[in-house]
């Protein structure tokens, strides 16, 4: 009997990684390595610009109206940023609560329907993203024209959407050489 169970379903390999996993990891973390030094000049600029505001309208009376345009939009850069960032290491939609039940394998399906979810948020995201950027009226600035900042929004979603496409083709390949992939860090219950 169990050598007719062995013959429908091979246990999972203990070979390393599909050789593919290895280049698609390597793209995702290059590409999370670029929005790490674009969070951090993001939350720099944001500090630098919110502390400038601050000395300039307390202690030189100046009233510039760039520092308070800059700041609401690095505030959105930072969030995107921060979003795509959490994205690509994992940590933004995950199921605890349902998959500390569910067996290894099931729990990468699941990841695999949850990523399945996350890109067609992330559609939906784009293309309200670009509706905002196209509907901006001819709102006045003195340094960042709309149009250009709210295109935080759709570049956003199409990161986020990278990375759970990435995430789901690895899981993908790794099932489809019979092994299972790496367990993600997170919460751990006890």
């Amino acid at each position: 009997m169990s050598k007719e169970k062995s013959k429908t379903s091979p246990p999972p390999s203990t070979d390393g990684p599909p050789e593919l996993v290895g280049k698609l990891e390597g793209l995702d973390n290059a590409v999370g390595a670029a929005e790490h030094a674009f969070v951090a000049i993001s939350l720099f600029s944001l500090i630098a610009v919110g502390t400038y505001q601050f000395l300039a309208s307390r202690i030189f009376g100046a009233n510039d109206t760039w520092p308070f345009e800059t700041l609401r939009y690095l505030v959105f850069f930072c969030a995107m940023g921060g979003a795509s960032l959490s994205a690509q290491k994992g940590r933004m939609i995950s199921m605890d609560f349902l998959s500390r039940k569910l067996g290894p394998k099931k729990r990468v399906v699941l990841r695999i329907l949850v990523a399945g979810f996350v890109i067609f948020a992330c559609i939906l995201l784009y293309k309200g993203g670009m509706y905002v950027r196209a509907t901006t009226g001819d709102e006045e600035y003195e340094l960042i024209p709309p149009a250009v900042a709210l295109m935080a929004l759709p570049i956003g979603a199409i990161l986020i959407a990278f990375h759970y496409l990435l995430h789901a083709i690895c899981d993908l390949l790794y099932l489809s050489a019979g092994q299972l992939p790496p367990e993600e860090d997170g919460p751990v219950a006890h």
